[in-house]
């Protein structure tokens, strides 16, 4: 289905991407056959993440993982004059 499918604003790290080629299968095939250590860490990634995931299926978990760590990894929100947000300077 696809290699990389974070947002493309989030660039890719080495850890994120390993995660991704161990457990994307997850989303591509029907019944993947995955390590039993890499089904428990993907529960216990899902509850560091605080992600009431308990009863979903391996797929749904791996999906709550990656959009939480996309979104940990995408660089902070720039705000810049042209967004009509002062100076912080000039503010105070």
């Amino acid at each position: 289905m696809y290699a990389y499918a974070a947002p493309l604003s989030v660039p890719p790290t080495g850890a994120f991407m390993d995660l991704c080629r161990l457990y994307d299968v997850l989303l591509t095939e029907e019944a993947p056959t995955l390590p039993e250590t890499a089904r428990t860490d993907l529960r216990a990634f899902a509850r560091l993440f605080d992600l009431a995931l308990e009863e979903a299926c391996e797929a749904e978990v791996w999906a709550a993982v990656r959009q939480r760590l996309a979104d940990d990894l995408a660089p902070a929100l720039q705000v810049a004059a042209e967004w009509g947000y002062e100076d912080q300077k000039q503010a105070a």
